[in-house]
């Protein structure tokens, strides 16, 4: 394979992960300090409900995000890539994880303003440290091991081995994995989000 179509998958993932997060801070933020999260409480919606609903906004824009980046990179860069039910399993798990890690950053970002600073001290370690430029072979043994705690190293992983490898058996593996942190960044968003203004 070629550096490019190594590289697709990764500038897929983290494309995702950085619409999906900072999508979610700055917008829930921005509803919280003009009182809309607040007036949501007195609806029949519940926190998950909100949670969800944020998730499938995020998801609609993710999906159109990809379908952008895959046909530059069919078009300009002639990519050999394998599509298939595996990339919109993954791009949803991208988004679940992150709308989940961005709703927790919401529990503590009190203006708009800050949401960018909160977030991008999220995803730029994320960004140079999960491998979504270069292989994580090639990075010192410290860093590795410090890539494996997060969960943008799995969905580049994950995205790889379907796309470029075509290794289902590695892709599912991948893709529990990030099941697992999804669900628990679901479940504490869940639970510590705040109807209240900060």
């Amino acid at each position: 394979y070629r550096f490019i179509e190594f590289f697709v998958p990764g500038i897929i993932a983290m494309s995702v992960m950085i619409l999906s997060l900072f999508g979610t801070v700055h917008l829930n933020t921005e509803l919280r300090q003009k009182g809309v999260i607040r007036k949501l409480s007195t609806t029949p919606i519940t926190r998950t409900d909100w949670i969800l609903s944020n998730i499938v906004y995020q998801f609609i824009l993710a999906v159109i995000s990809t379908m952008a980046m895959l046909l530059v990179s069919y078009a300009v860069f002639h990519v050999s890539l394998h599509i298939n039910a595996w990339l919109p399993a993954f791009i949803l798990l991208d988004v679940f994880t992150f709308v989940g890690i961005g709703m927790i950053l919401t529990r503590f970002v009190k203006e708009a303003q800050s949401a960018a600073a909160a977030a991008n001290a999220i995803m730029f370690p994320m960004m140079f440290l999960s491998g979504s430029f270069w292989d994580l072979s090639s990075s010192p043994e410290y860093l590795q091991w410090i890539s494996k705690a997060m969960p943008l190293t799995y969905l580049n992983d994950g995205l790889r081995d379907t796309m470029v490898f075509g290794n289902d058996s590695s892709a599912l593996v991948n893709l529990v994995i990030i099941v697992v942190m999804g669900l628990v960044f679901f479940v504490l968003a869940s639970r510590w989000m705040s109807w209240k203004a900060k």
